[in-house]
C-alpha cells in the first residue's frame, strides 16, 4: 500500500511540474514613485483553484525575523482576460489567491527598508533601497516571492534601468536588449542568493587566480572609490586563494559596496555573505580609513563560500522562508568563517604571530560576556528566540571553537591537517547542492579526520565544559593563563582610543591613569605620535607596544611626543619620565613561551603558517 501510494505521489507531482512554467517579474526602476516601485509577475502555470504567494518571513544569514512581506502593497492578480481574482491576505507574508488555476499576472508595489517607519528596521545588507535616479539596491528577497511548493521554478527577471545606470552581481546567466536586463536564475534559493545593485557604475573587475571579482561602489558623495577600494580587497584575496590550495571556488564573484552618508538607519554597519557576492553597507570615508575595516570583513564574508554556502545541513539548503527551522551548527556557519577570517592574516604574513595573539585575546574577551555554560549547538537552535541574546557569541566563542579544532587536529596529525583541510573534505563530500544531516555532521567530521574530534564536539560543542585553552595553547608553546595579576611597564594606564581623522592614537580618558601616566604629564586628547623614538605604526602597534614592555626597564627613561591642540593647532609636545611597574589584572594572559621545545614550536609554525 505504502509502495502504491508513494509512485502516485510521484506521478502527481511530475504532471505538476510538466505544466508549470517559469517566474517572470518586471520592474522598471525609472517609474519609481516616493520610494515606491511596481512589480508585475506573469505567473507560471498553476495546476490548483487556491495558491498561496509569499513573501519571506526571513531570509538565511541574517537570522532574525524581518517580515519582508509587510513592504508589499496594493497587492492584486488577474486571469488571462485581465479580470481580477480574490486575494485573502493570511498574514504580513502570505496571500491566497482563488482562482489560481487561471491565474495570469499579479501586481503590486513594493517600499524600501532602509526608509520605512517600523519598530524594527532591517539590519541594511539584508534589506532594500529605493532611491530614484541615485541607487537601488535589489536584495531580492524584498522584492520577489513564490507560490507553495513551486521554490525550484525558474526565475526570469526583467528589469528596466535608466540608461546611465549599471547593475553589479554575482549572476552570470544576463541579457541585456536597450535599457532592460534580464537575468535567468534556477529556483528562488537562487534568488534571494543574488543580490543586485543598480546605480551610476564605478566598477573595477580583477583576476585572482581562476576567478573573476567586480568590485561595485556606491558613494555619493565620492568618498572612496572602487579602485582604492580593490588593492585591500585583492591583497586579502590572493590570501585567501592561496588559504584554499591556490584556486578560488567560484568563477565569478561581487562584492557590492553601499557606502552610506549621516547615521545608519538600524544603528549598525556590515556586510550580508551570499554565494557568489557579498553586499556591503558602510560609513562614507575615505579609502585608507576603511582599508582595516573592508580587509577584517570582506575577509569573513567571501570566506562563507566555503560554510554555510557549500557545507550546510537540510535546514539551511532547503530553507523554509515562512517556519524556519534553525541548524545546530553556528559553530561552523559563523564561528570557522569567523576563525579563518582572522587565521588568514598570520598565516598569510599580513598580521605577525603577536598581532594574531592580541586577535585571539580580543575574542577570549568578547567570549566572556556570553554564557559560556550554554551549549553552543543549542544556543545555534534557539538563537530567533529563546537564545536570540547570545548570538553574537558566534563571532566571538565560535571562532574560538575553530580555532581549538584547528590546534587540535594540527597535534592528532603531525600538523599535516588543520581546520581549513576539514572544510576542503567536507566540501567535496558535499556542496552546494548536498546538504548533511544536522545529527550526523560530528560522526561525519570524525570520519574524515581522527577519532578524537568526536569526544571533541561531545565535550565542548554539544555539551557545556570549558573549551580546553590550556591544554591545547601548551601544544603550540603558548602560555594561557586566567584571572591574573600581572607586573608590567606601562605606557601611562590611560583609556587610548582612535582618531580617524589623523589616524592617531590619543588620550580618551585619564580617569584610570597610573603614576608612570600622571608623571609624563598626559591631557585628555592627547595624540601619541612616537615611544622612544619609534613613531607609532596603526599597522603594526600591537606589535610596537609589546617590545616597549618587553624592552623597557623599571627606572628608564622613557620620552612620548603628543601632538596637543592649542588654540585650534596641533603642537608636538615631548613628555618625559621614568618607567615604573605597575600591577594589572588580566581576565587572560595569552603569550609565546620562550622556552617552547622543538616540537611545539613545529606545531606552531604548522599552525600559523610561518
Amino acid at each position: 500500500m505504502k509502495k502504491i501510494l508513494s509512485l502516485l505521489v510521484v506521478f502527481i507531482t511530475i504532471g505538476a511540474v510538466a505544466q508549470e512554467d517559469k517566474y517572470q517579474f518586471y520592474l522598471d526602476l525609472n517609474k519609481i514613485n516616493s520610494d515606491l516601485i511596481k512589480i508585475e509577475l506573469k505567473t507560471p502555470k498553476i495546476a490548483y483553484e487556491k495558491i498561496i504567494y509569499n513573501m519571506p518571513k526571513i531570509v538565511p544569514g541574517t537570522y532574525s525575523i524581518y517580515d519582508f512581506g509587510q513592504y508589499a502593497m496594493d497587492f492584486e492578480a488577474f486571469d488571462n482576460d485581465g479580470l481580477a481574482l480574490t486575494i485573502n491576505r493570511l498574514d504580513d507574508n502570505r496571500w491566497e489567491i482563488e482562482g489560481a488555476d487561471n491565474l495570469a499576472k499579479i501586481t503590486y508595489w513594493v517600499e524600501d527598508t532602509w526608509d520605512a517607519d517600523v519598530d524594527h528596521l532591517v539590519f541594511e545588507p539584508g534589506g532594500t533601497n529605493i532611491e530614484k535616479d541615485e541607487n537601488v539596491v535589489l536584495n531580492n528577497h524584498g522584492f520577489f516571492g513564490y507560490f507553495d511548493g513551486m521554490k525550484k521554478l525558474k526565475y526570469e527577471l526583467n528589469v528596466t534601468r535608466p540608461d546611465n545606470f549599471y547593475g553589479s552581481t554575482g549572476l552570470s546567466d544576463i541579457k541585456t536588449e536597450g535599457n532592460t536586463d534580464t537575468y535567468i536564475i534556477n529556483n528562488y534559493m537562487d534568488v534571494v542568493d543574488s543580490p543586485i545593485m543598480y546605480n551610476v557604475p564605478d566598477t573595477v573587475t580583477l583576476k585572482v587566480g581562476n576567478a573573476d571579482v567586480l568590485i561595485s561602489v556606491y558613494s555619493k558623495n565620492k568618498s572612496a572609490t572602487a579602485k582604492e577600494i580593490s588593492k585591500d580587497i585583492k591583497e586579502i584575496l590572493e590570501h585567501q586563494r592561496n588559504y584554499l590550495g591556490g584556486k578560488l571556488p567560484v568563477d565569478k564573484y561581487a562584492f557590492l559596496i553601499y557606502l552610506y552618508s549621516g547615521a545608519s538607519g538600524s544603528g549598525g554597519s556590515g556586510a550580508l555573505e551570499h554565494s557568489y557576492s557579498s553586499f556591503y553597507y558602510l560609513p562614507e570615508m575615505p579609502a585608507e580609513q576603511l582599508s582595516g575595516f573592508i580587509v577584517d570583513v570582506a575577509a569573513h564574508e567571501f570566506f562563507h563560500i566555503v560554510t554555510p554556502l557549500n557545507i550546510h545541513s537540510r535546514e539551511i539548503g532547503d530553507f523554509d522562508y515562512i517556519n524556519p527551522k534553525m541548524s545546530k551548527h553556528l559553530w561552523m556557519y559563523e564561528g570557522v568563517t569567523e576563525y579563518f577570517a582572522g587565521h588568514v592574516q598570520v598565516y598569510g604574513g599580513m598580521q605577525t604571530p603577536q598581532q594574531y595573539l592580541s586577535v585571539i585575546e580580543e575574542k577570549l574577551q568578547g567570549a566572556s560576556g556570553y554564557k559560556d555554560e550554554l551549549p553552543f549547538t543549542k544556543m545555534s537552535l534557539g538563537c530567533l528566540d529563546e537564545h536570540e541574546g547570545q548570538y553574537g557569541n558566534v563571532y566571538q566563542k565560535g571562532a574560538l571553537i575553530g580555532l581549538c579544532l584547528d590546534i587540535l587536529l594540527r597535534d592528532k596529525t603531525d600538523g599535516k591537517m588543520g581546520t581549513k583541510d576539514l572544510m576542503a573534505k567536507l566540501s567535496e563530500t558535499y556542496g552546494k547542492y548536498i546538504s548533511f544531516e544536522d545529527e550526523k555532521l560530528f560522526d561525519k567530521i570524525a570520519e574524515l579526520t581522527v577519532p578524537e574530534t568526536r569526544d571533541f564536539f561531545t565535550n565542548y560543542v554539544e555539551g557545556s565544559k570549558e573549551l580546553p585553552f590550556e591544554e591545547l595553547f601548551t601544544k603550540v608553546g603558548i602560555i594561557f593563563k586566567k584571572n591574573i595579576t600581572v607586573k608590567e611597564v606601562s605606557l601611562g594606564g590611560v583609556l587610548l582610543s582612535f582618531n580617524p581623522e589623523t589616524q592617531r592614537l590619543f588620550i580618551a580618558d585619564m580617569g584610570s591613569a597610573d603614576e608612570f601616566g600622571k608623571a609624563l604629564g598626559y591631557k585628555t586628547n592627547d595624540e601619541i605620535l612616537s615611544v622612544n623614538g619609534v613613531e607609532i605604526d596603526m599597522d603594526s602597534v600591537q606589535d610596537q607596544l609589546a617590545e616597549y614592555r618587553k624592552n623597557t626597564l623599571p627606572g628608564d627613561k622613557v620620552e612620548v611626543i603628543v601632538a596637543r591642540k592649542e588654540k585650534g593647532k596641533y603642537v608636538n609636545k615631548k613628555l618625559k619620565s621614568k618607567a615604573v611597574l605597575v600591577e594589572k589584572k588580566k581576565s587572560y594572559l595569552i603569550e609565546f613561551n620562550p622556552d617552547a621545545t622543538p616540537e611545539q614550536l613545529k606545531l606552531r609554525k604548522a599552525w600559523l603558517g610561518q
